[in-house]
């Protein structure tokens, strides 16, 4: 069935408070979705943020692991090395 069959079916048996009322509560829910669609892009972008900040922070500990150990690399071969006697 086309849409204008449709509405020409409808259209006799609703009254024209029916009507509005129709196209008000079409527009409200046209609302919500624009709403709803705007909170789960909002969320979307709040957990990419805080995913590139775990990434961001767990790459500092990485590097701050990566100089600790060559800290300690160091520290056992200065202790391994014969003591120079002068």
């Amino acid at each position: 069935m086309e849409t204008h069959e449709f509405a020409d079916k409808l259209l006799p048996e609703l009254s024209l408070d029916e009507m509005e009322f129709a196209c008000d509560l079409e527009r409200v829910l046209a609302e919500q979705i624009k709403y709803l669609r705007g909170i789960l892009a909002s969320a979307n972008d709040k957990r990419l943020l805080e995913r590139d900040a775990l990434v961001f922070e767990l790459r500092t500990r990485l590097a701050e692991k990566d100089r600790e150990i060559l800290r300690l690399q160091s520290q056992n071969a200065s202790l391994k090395s014969p003591p120079v006697i002068t």
